[in-house]
């Protein structure tokens, strides 16, 4: 499900749970790809660095992060192991890549 572009000026985040990995109807990579105008590939290797320090098959996820517009996207992978993984990765980076994305940086 993709987001609508919003009338309002605040970035956006969402995220997608299935469909990661390898298997034939594991999809949500090439569907998330046409939509992003900016890809972070750093944050979505640094989700996978994160489940494999936790189990080998973390490496299969081929789930995608970066900005739709102004909403920030993240494939994150079925297992519930993998998207408390994501989230955690996510958690560190969230805000500063909003305000970044936003605000031009300022560094």
């Amino acid at each position: 499900m993709w987001l609508s572009p919003s009338r309002s000026a605040a970035p956006r985040r969402a995220a997608d749970h299935r469909g990661t990995g390898v298997a034939p109807d594991d999809r949500t990579p090439e569907a998330t790809a046409p939509h992003l105008t900016l890809p972070l590939p750093g944050v979505a290797e640094a989700m996978r660095a994160r489940g494999i320090a936790v189990t080998p098959t973390a490496a299969m996820s081929r789930g995608l992060a970066g900005f739709a517009g102004r909403t920030l996207v993240a494939n994150l992978p079925g297992s519930t192991g993998g998207v408390r993984d994501g989230l955690a990765v996510l958690d560190d980076l969230l805000e500063h890549l909003l305000d970044v994305h936003a605000n031009g940086g300022g560094h």
